[in-house]
């Protein structure tokens, strides 16, 4: 089922984009906390330790389709944060 739905991104020929999609290398802070960078991957690439986080995850399901300057809220089970958008590459 996977395959019969995946998308190749091919990150020299990616066009960039001015908002968050799947690819997406993303600078964010919370708060007073010290920015953090994370690339946005499906699912089955996830690996938070290694800084990639799953479009379906809070944080990702929120931050895309936004851009650079825009404070999104964070849905999270144990509750609800704002985070700002630093940066896109």
């Amino acid at each position: 089922m996977l395959l019969a739905t995946a998308k190749i991104i091919d990150e020299n020929g990616r066009k960039k984009s001015d908002s968050v999609q799947i690819g997406s290398k993303v600078t964010i802070k919370e708060g007073n906390f010290e920015a953090e960078v994370f690339t946005i991957v499906g699912v089955a690439e996830a690996n938070p330790r290694e800084g990639k986080i799953s479009n379906e995850s809070p944080i990702g399901k929120s931050i895309l389709n936004h851009k650079v300057g825009e404070t999104v809220k964070v849905e999270t089970p144990g509750g609800t944060y704002n985070v700002k958008i630093l940066k896109i590459s």
